[in-house]
């Protein structure tokens, strides 16, 4: 097995694919895959503050914190700590790229 560097220098962001049919339609404003449309938001807005190298963004498969009508997300630092959160994926979705960029920023 070869070992690579990270292709990223602070951490990555695991968003739930199972989460995002959970939602009901009516909680939510934008069309198309809850979770898709969290993941495509924060690249975009990492990727404009400089960011986006930092950060790995992606989607994952369950992880097992289902609770409906909520967004699951992990956050695992390349230090070895790692964070697990609920959230809506609009209404709270500024809160979370600004929790990435204070992870980026070290406060």
């Amino acid at each position: 097995m070869k070992k690579e560097e990270n292709p990223w220098s602070e951490g990555i962001l695991l968003i739930c694919t199972k989460c995002s049919k959970s939602i009901s339609a009516s909680e939510l404003k934008e069309e198309g895959n809850a979770g898709e449309n969290l993941k495509m938001f924060l690249k975009k807005s990492l990727k404009d503050s400089g960011d986006g190298k930092k950060i790995r963004v992606v989607t994952s498969s369950c992880l097992d914190v289902c609770i409906d009508d909520f967004q699951a997300v992990t956050y695992a630092s390349t230090a070895g700590t790692t964070e697990t959160m609920i959230l809506h994926p609009e209404k709270e979705k500024e809160e979370l790229l600004e929790f990435l960029k204070s992870k980026v920023r070290g406060y």
